[in-house]
């Protein structure tokens, strides 16, 4: 009767244990992937993965006993793409007609300085613009990257949490299996 009702709870351990493990499992990779990314699909991908590599070095080493050359690996040419941009910027400043500096040399001479000042003017404005939209610009990037290492870091901590929570919910489970296999046994080795 002992023997018995100590199997039935050494079963149960067990199968509630890799019960426990699996539904850790899943929770941790629900946590962690991607979304719509489905979890069997994943893990039969793995292990066709390690089988194909277990393959390969199979074969490997048969040709290796069997004293046969290599197959020959054919690899394909990859091929880059640079892109480059450059901008630039045009303005465009209009007078009205010069005098004739045959006429009047001294009005031509003062009309040619005072587009000259003018122009200059103008690109002291607009140096002075970009300027001050550059390091408005620096200012929101710095604030753009500034908020995104934080949402990283929040959602960093929060993948932690959920790993640690489906890890811990998979280690009850592996120490329910454990611990009906340790009941087994005794029974095995008792009875």
């Amino acid at each position: 009767m002992f023997k018995t009702a100590a199997t039935l709870v050494s079963i149960a351990a067990q199968v509630g244990g890799l019960f426990m493990a699996a539904v850790g499992l899943s929770n941790t990779f629900k946590d962690v992937a991607a979304e719509g990314e489905r979890f069997f699909a994943t893990v039969l991908a793995t292990v066709l993965g390690v089988v194909r590599r277990l393959w390969t070095g199979f074969k490997s080493l048969c040709r290796r006993i069997l004293g046969r050359p290599r197959p020959a690996v054919v690899y394909g040419l990859g091929t880059a793409m640079e892109i480059n941009f450059t901008g630039s910027a045009r303005g465009i400043v209009t007078f009205g007609p010069l005098a004739d500096p045959a006429q009047d040399a001294d009005a031509f001479k003062a009309a040619v300085e005072e587009r000259l000042n003018r122009v200059f003017r103008l690109a002291q404005d607009v140096q002075y613009d970009l300027g001050r939209e550059t390091k408005a610009r620096e200012r929101e990037d710095q604030k753009i990257g500034d908020d995104l290492q934080a949402r990283l870091t929040a959602r960093d901590e929060e993948s932690k949490g959920a790993t640690i929570r489906g890890l811990r919910e998979q280690a009850v489970g592996l120490f329910f299996v454990a611990f009906g296999l340790v009941v087994q046994s005794y029974l095995d080795l008792a009875y």
